[in-house]
C-alpha cells in the first residue's frame, strides 16, 4: 500500500471517530492565500485543503489568506485574512457542542439549527461569548480585543460582563473592554477594514491600560477556577467516604454517590466553559506581545506590554493544568460504577485505596 493511501485512510479513520473525541474536531475544506494550522503540541504548518483538524488545532491566516472549516454537524466557518482562531480542545460531559475561540481577526459562520432548540455552537471572544441556534453571522475581534457581531440570519445570543443580548437578523452589536453596547441596525455596507484600523490605533496609544484590563479579567477567571477546583476536591473527598460506606454494605450511600457524580460533572462543564473563555484572553495577550515587539506597529508602552505578557504566560501554565485536572472526568466510568453497585456486583469495583479516583478520572 503506498504512502498516500495510508495517510488518506488514517485521516478518514480519525474523522470518523471524531464524534468520540474530546473538544471540537473539524475538516479544512478550502484554503486560499497563506494560511497555517497548528495541532496541539506540534509545529505550525502550511494549511492544506482536506486536512483533518483535531480538537485544539489553531488556524492562522496571513494578509491574503482565507480558510474554510466544516464540522460534523454541518456547520462551517470561513476564517478571513489576518485572523487567528482555535477549535476548542476541552472536553465536556453533558453538553456536547462545537466551540471555537477567536483571538483576533474576522470569522464568518453558518451554523446548523440545533436539535431541541439548545445552543450547540459557541464562538468565544476575549470579551463576549456568542451562543448560536441555526444562523449566519460574522464576528470581528480587533487588535485591542474589541468585538463586533453582525447577524444575517437567525439569532445570536451575546453574553459578556453580566449582560445577555439577543442580536436578530439585520442587527449588530459591539463590545469592548468598557462593556457590551446595545444592538443597532446593520449598515448596508460594513466597513470592516476601517473598524479594524481604528482598533489597532487604539492599542498603539493605549497599550498599557488595555493590557491591565485584560490581565484583571484573567485574574478574575483564575479566582473562579480555583473556587470550582476547591469544590471539586471537597466533593471527591465526600464521595470517597460514601464509596467506603457502600463497600461496607450501606446501600443508601449509592444515592449520595449519584448526587456527587452529577455535581462533579456539572462543575467540570463549568470549568470547560471557563477554560474556553480564558483561552481567548490568553490568545489575545500573545497577540499583544507579538505587536509590542513588531517595530512596524510602534506601540506606545510596548516594553510594558511585553513584560506583562510574559507574566500572563506563567499564569496560563497554571491555568491550563487546573483546567486539565478539572475536566478529566469520565461519565461512562461513573455510570458503570453505579450500575454495578446497584446490581450488587461489588467484587468488580476494586474498592482499594485510591480506587474512587481511578474509577472517576481517565488517569
Amino acid at each position: 500500500m503506498n504512502l498516500r493511501i495510508i495517510v488518506s485512510s488514517l485521516l478518514v479513520f480519525l474523522f470518523a471517530g471524531s464524534a468520540m473525541a474530546d473538544g471540537t474536531p473539524g475538516r479544512l475544506v478550502e484554503v486560499s492565500g497563506k494560511a497555517w494550522t497548528q495541532a496541539p503540541g506540534a509545529d505550525e504548518i502550511r494549511a492544506i485543503a482536506g486536512a483533518v483538524l483535531v480538537p485544539g488545532t489553531k488556524i492562522r491566516t496571513g494578509p491574503d489568506g482565507k480558510a474554510e472549516v466544516t464540522f460534523e454537524d454541518g456547520s462551517f466557518l470561513i476564517v478571513q485574512r489576518n485572523s487567528s482562531i482555535v477549535l476548542s480542545g476541552i472536553k465536556r460531559q453533558k453538553e456536547k457542542k462545537t466551540s471555537i475561540l477567536i483571538f483576533f481577526g474576522r470569522v464568518w459562520n453558518k451554523v446548523s439549527r440545533a436539535i431541541g432548540g439548545q445552543a450547540r455552537y459557541e464562538a468565544n471572544t476575549p470579551i463576549v461569548v456568542c451562543g448560536v441556534r441555526g444562523t449566519e453571522f460574522e464576528i470581528a475581534v480587533g487588535d485591542d480585543g474589541s468585538v463586533r457581531v453582525r447577524v444575517d440570519e437567525g439569532m445570536v445570543g451575546v453574553t459578556g460582563d453580566g449582560r445577555d443580548e439577543t442580536v436578530n437578523p439585520g442587527q449588530e452589536i459591539e463590545a469592548d473592554l468598557d462593556g457590551v453596547g446595545k444592538t443597532q441596525k446593520t449598515k448596508e455596507k460594513t466597513e470592516w477594514e476601517e473598524w479594524q484600523r481604528l482598533k489597532s490605533e487604539r492599542l498603539k496609544s493605549q497599550g498599557r491600560s488595555i493590557m491591565d484590563n485584560v490581565k484583571s479579567r484573567i485574574l478574575v477567571r483564575k479566582e473562579k477556577l480555583e473556587t470550582l477546583r476547591a469544590r471539586q476536591k471537597e466533593i471527591e473527598a465526600n464521595r470517597k467516604l460514601a464509596l467506603k460506606r457502600a463497600h461496607d454494605g450501606d446501600r443508601s450511600a449509592i444515592e449520595e454517590i449519584r448526587k456527587y457524580n452529577e455535581e462533579l460533572v456539572s462543575i467540570a462543564d463549568k470549568i470547560a466553559d471557563l477554560g474556553d473563555a480564558a483561552g481567548c484572553q490568553f490568545g489575545l495577550v500573545d497577540h499583544f506581545a507579538d505587536l509590542a515587539i513588531d517595530p512596524r506597529f510602534q506601540m506606545i508602552d510596548g516594553k510594558y506590554v511585553e513584560a506583562e505578557a510574559a507574566s500572563m504566560r506563567r499564569i496560563k501554565a497554571m491555568f491550563d493544568k487546573m483546567i486539565a485536572e478539572g475536566t478529566d472526568i469520565s461519565m461512562e466510568a461513573m455510570d458503570k460504577m453505579l450500575r454495578e453497585m446497584s446490581d450488587g456486583k461489588r467484587g468488580s469495583l476494586k474498592f482499594n485505596k485510591g480506587s474512587s479516583k481511578k474509577d472517576l478520572f481517565d488517569n
